[in-house]
């Protein structure tokens, strides 16, 4: 998530992060009705997804006044410490400064989505892949713990290192964010996948992440690009996944447990 340290913009970052939110969302789904996986069926929205849509947004709006203080706080230091680094990627190019944002983050990203996987924090993801079907708001699914481990890699590049005060580098960005989020988590068939999935995540790549069974779930982590899966051995071609299978987990959790993050209540052992 980008955060800017100067307020110079039109209208609030928090407005500008809702709208875009919204905009780039409705175009996914247009996308996913014209032009679905067909081996999904047609995406749908649970009850307990509308409700949560409005509580992530309600989240987001107070994470400018919140979060954002918060973090400048705890990092003020090490954020006087990389003036030279931040003065220097002031002089790149926006395109630049865009590809290293999103290199550097993406790999915070995909261990911080691994160690989300493990057992001692496998309680503050649950809720995100208890979703029996995706859509474009899907990724706003989880845990206020589940939010802050997502959120953490690109506030803390953003806030120390390779964001700067660029207005060009922060739109460009924040549509990136929004589209990849939006996309990888709705129903939507691209052309060339397979060989899309060399580099970047695409939506086929990232459904087999959300599959029910564990052994095809604990997999794909990456959030832009899929090199680090290929580099680190967790990639999974949907190709080599015979039954796509249900989403969502094979343990019954109570809601309450899952979206506390506090020790799941289940109805049978847990599979991951």
């Amino acid at each position: 998530m980008l955060l800017r340290r100067d307020r110079e913009l039109n209208m609030p970052e928090v407005a500008v992060r809702l709208i875009a939110f919204i905009v780039v969302g409705v175009a996914v789904w247009a996308l996913a009705q014209h032009f679905p996986m067909e081996e999904y069926g047609k995406q749908q929205v649970e009850p307990f997804d509308r409700w949560f849509l409005v509580i992530a947004l309600a989240l987001a709006g107070g994470v400018d006044e919140v979060f954002a203080p918060l973090l400048t706080s705890l990092t003020k230091h090490l954020y006087q410490g990389a003036a030279g680094t931040r003065q220097e990627v002031a002089g790149w190019s926006v395109s630049t400064q865009v590809l290293a944002y999103l290199i550097v983050t993406d790999f915070l990203g995909y261990w911080a989505h691994r160690l989300m996987h493990t057992p001692a924090l496998w309680r503050i993801h649950a809720l995100h892949h208890s979703a029996r079907s995706l859509n474009w708001f899907s990724g706003m699914r989880g845990s206020p713990l589940h939010m802050l481990f997502v959120l953490a890699p690109g506030v803390l590049v953003a806030s120390l290192f390779l964001l700067t005060e660029s207005r060009s580098a922060f739109f460009v960005l924040l549509f990136i964010e929004m589209a990849s989020q939006h996309l990888t988590h709705s129903n939507v068939r691209l052309p060339f996948a397979r060989q899309l999935e060399w580099l970047l995540v695409t939506p086929r790549m990232h459904f087999i992440h959300h599959h029910r069974e564990a052994r095809y779930g604990n997999s794909n982590y990456g959030f832009y690009f899929s090199i680090w899966d290929h580099l680190f051995g967790t990639y999974i071609d949907a190709d080599d996944v015979p039954d796509k299978g249900p989403l969502g987990l094979v343990e019954n959790y109570t809601r309450t447990s899952l979206f506390l993050g506090l020790k799941l209540t289940e109805e049978t052992p847990d599979k991951r």
